[in-house]
């Protein structure tokens, strides 16, 4: 009975999107609603994703910069946005983790997306 207690205590296995996953030394600024396209703090469809992170900036200006960052038109298809180097740390299928730093200064803002 006691192991059955402590089985049933057991948290659950975080998915790869879940906010407890922030990256070390960043704020976590919400996901993306692809349906009426505003950011929440509560993740509302289980398909696709889009999850902001930010480090020395507000999380409203990270969420301005995610939406605005781009994609080259050729390969490898590589992330842009003006005034910051952007990188991507991690790329699978349908999964990509993306950092964008200001050109010269320390403010930071990050996002994954996926489904």
């Amino acid at each position: 009975m006691a192991s059955l207690s402590l089985v049933a205590a057991a948290p659950a296995a975080a998915s790869p999107q879940d906010p407890a996953k922030t990256p070390e030394g960043y704020t976590f600024c919400g996901w993306k609603d692809f349906v009426g396209g505003w950011w929440t703090l509560e993740q509302s469809d289980p398909g696709a994703y889009q999850v902001a992170f930010t480090r020395g900036m507000t999380c409203r200006a990270a969420r301005l910069n995610v939406d605005r960052v781009r994609y080259s038109q050729r390969s490898p298809y590589r992330p842009y946005r003006t005034g910051y180097r952007c990188r991507t740390l991690a790329s699978q299928h349908e999964y990509s983790d993306v950092r964008c730093v200001k050109v010269g200064g320390t403010r930071k803002f990050r996002y994954r997306t996926g489904a």
